[in-house]
């Protein structure tokens, strides 16, 4: 992933305690996200279609409230064929599939999301409702009905509703059941009973109507959306961090720099100390090795490390025990005491003496140079305080 190449990059040759906290503040949330999303993925799906898994489908009329309209559902190897025809007789005529347990025991729907397939021959009003059980004990138990009303598009409609946005319990259910109206407040989704997908008066009357449900299947939340959304707040998320991390990475530099021109310790190439004799063995041989090799434009701390089968970060640290600065410092300060005794000492053209050193670029030479001593390097030869040369 991107973000961790990046965040890599930011924890190079720095405190190891200091990155560590921010590495974990960027797991932490990846870490909740799993486990959320995984204990989802312990929750099943519901096909209710399937009549083999314990659903079963009835029709659903208006006889009961003294309509007359007409429903029959088809089962075919596609889904289910909803042929029906509404009733002008009744003022509000209703009819549709209606899918329960097969002895009408109650399941919990928290978390799930409505997935269905629907083809339409023309755009018609539809809904999806709800049935709970409430049982308030002695008082008795109330059944509200939740309703979710959407429109069909003629074609194919896919549709996806969240359990928890089906919640409205329309006013005619409260007129019916007046004595449950301060007990019913809002559906908790603990005890369904009954789901339907209903036709309901908005139609055109004494017409016959067709629909084909394909398909109809409980997801869970989690597996409809939550893991795409949840990870597009983590890039998020991890990309604030990562700038964060490099602009404390750059005030960390600024920082050791700033100390180090402030220790005003000089260092000569290895070779020509003899103040090292008595220095701890690694410490020797790593500053043998970078006294042989500063020429090299190419050296870099990964090549002292693996030259002497070290860790970079171990590499690190025991230079800048031995040192008082990093291994760039370290390499510069040697570069540019070199420079200056080849400046006082021989007659080589600047060029010369910047390739000789390890620098590979005359004009970056100049200027390291000048910002390590203070003046150029022709104007350092010369021994004046006149204008700055440039590179021969």
């Amino acid at each position: 992933m991107p973000f961790f190449y990046i965040f890599a990059l930011t924890m190079g040759n720095t405190k190891g305690k200091y990155w560590t906290k921010i590495a974990i503040m960027a797991v932490i949330p990846a870490i909740l996200v799993g486990i959320i999303y995984l204990s989802t993925l312990l929750m099943p799906t519901f096909d209710l279609l399937d009549e083999t898994k314990d659903f079963k489908i009835d029709t659903q009329i208006d006889a009961g409230d003294g309509g007359n309209s007409e429903c029959r559902l088809v089962k075919t190897a596609e889904g289910v064929d909803m042929i029906f025809t509404l009733r002008s007789s009744f003022a509000y005529p209703y009819v549709g599939m209606e899918i329960h347990k097969d002895d009408y025991s109650t399941f919990p729907l928290e978390k799930y999301v409505v997935e269905a397939d629907i083809e339409s021959t023309e755009d018609m009003r539809f809904s999806v409702r709800l049935q709970e059980e409430f049982n308030f004990g002695d008082k008795g138990v109330a059944h509200p009905t939740a309703v979710y009303s959407f429109l069909l598009k003629k074609g194919t409609n896919e549709i996806e509703i969240p359990v928890e946005e089906i919640k409205d319990i329309p006013e005619w259910w409260y007129a019916s059941y007046p004595h449950w109206t301060t007990d019913v407040q809002r559906m908790k989704y603990e005890n369904i009973k009954i789901i339907w997908l209903t036709a309901d008066n908005s139609n055109e009357k004494d017409v016959e109507h067709r629909i084909k449900v394909k398909s109809l299947r409980l997801v869970p939340a989690a597996c409809n959306g939550f893991l795409k959304d949840a990870v597009t707040v983590m890039l998020a998320f991890w990309a604030i961090l990562a700038i964060i991390s490099l602009y404390l990475r750059r005030n960390n530099e600024k920082k050791e720099e700033e100390e180090e021109k402030a220790q005003q310790v000089v260092y000569v190439p290895y070779e020509k100390l003899d103040t090292e004799k008595e220095a701890p063995n690694l410490k020797d041989e790593i500053l043998t090795f970078i006294g042989k090799n500063y020429p090299n434009p190419e050296l870099k701390l990964a090549d002292v490390a693996k030259a002497l089968s070290m860790a970079e970060d171990k590499t690190s640290e025991e230079i800048r025990l031995a040192t008082g600065k990093s291994f760039k410092a370290y390499l510069n300060t040697i570069r540019i005491e070199e420079s200056k005794r080849l400046l006082k000492n021989t007659a080589m053209h600047i060029s010369e003496i910047a390739f000789s050193v390890g620098y590979n670029n005359v004009q970056h030479f100049n200027r390291v140079f000048k910002e390590s001593v203070g003046v150029a390097p022709g104007t350092f030869r010369d021994g004046s305080s006149g204008s700055n040369d440039s590179a021969e």
